[in-house]
């Protein structure tokens, strides 16, 4: 990544990149979707409000590193049993935009940047949230839900090579980059926050990350630039003054 260290703040070092970096023109926009796009993570919401201990422990088991996204995930849909139907009523009424995603999207729009969506977690969500209008002209990469009378996962990448110990997932966003810079042509400015973002990290050429991505750059000493909120990225790109 061709990004500069600005400084270090005691514990967190803090990053930025030259805005003469991003030409609209030579990059593509990559964002996750849940706690990025979204304010709450789905997947762990749906866990923890309809699960039961044993989901608990294995939310517990990954973020520790015990086992992988996939195994996660099949684990709590069978302790989950839970309808298709079920699943979309709480993906619903439980998940939020964030508010400045739609401006955003518009900035998106008018620029005549492609964007994608590249998310660890479900289709059925992404398109549960963000609805059809917000969704047309983009492509989504996510896994699948199917099964009755209760769902179970279908994973996008169905043979996964992983050394992480968090992998390997369902849906491989280091492999969703490559695919996406190959058919683009461009470099990657990606928007992330979670644990799965890390690999996408890898093939980013510019990105943005909070919360728990942001503790792993620090960590890692990986360039990166700090944002709380779609707003900041608008600001950030100078998409906020017309």
């Amino acid at each position: 990544m061709s990004l500069a260290a600005t400084g270090n703040d005691n514990h967190t070092e803090l990053w930025c990149f030259n805005m003469k970096q991003f030409n609209e023109k030579d990059y593509v926009i990559v964002s996750d979707f849940d706690g990025t796009i979204t304010r709450e993570d789905s997947n762990a919401l749906l866990a923890e409000v309809c699960g039961n201990a044993e989901n608990a422990q294995i939310e517990i088991d990954f973020i520790g590193g015990i086992i992988s996204n996939r195994e996660a995930f099949e684990r709590h849909f069978r302790a989950l049993r839970i309808s298709i139907e079920e699943y979309i009523d709480f993906i619903k009424s439980s998940i939020n935009i964030d508010p400045a995603f739609d401006i955003f999207l518009e900035k998106v729009h008018k620029t005549g940047v492609s964007l994608y969506i590249v998310s660890a977690g479900f289709r059925q969500a992404v398109e549960s949230v963000i609805g059809k209008e917000r969704l047309s002209g983009l492509e989504v990469f996510a896994n699948n839900l199917s099964g009755e009378p209760y769902i179970t996962p279908t994973f996008a990448t169905e043979n996964p090579v992983c050394v992480k110990p968090y992998g390997p997932c369902g849906n491989c966003k280091r492999d969703c980059l490559k695919v996406i810079k190959q058919k683009s042509g461009k470099k990657i400015l990606y928007i992330g926050d979670g644990i799965t973002d890390r690999c996408a990290v890898d093939e980013a050429d510019l990105l943005y990350a909070k919360d728990s991505l942001a503790e792993y750059c620090d960590k890692n000493r990986l360039p990166y630039l700090p944002f709380m909120d779609f707003q900041d990225v608008i600001n950030n790109l100078g998409w906020g003054v017309e």
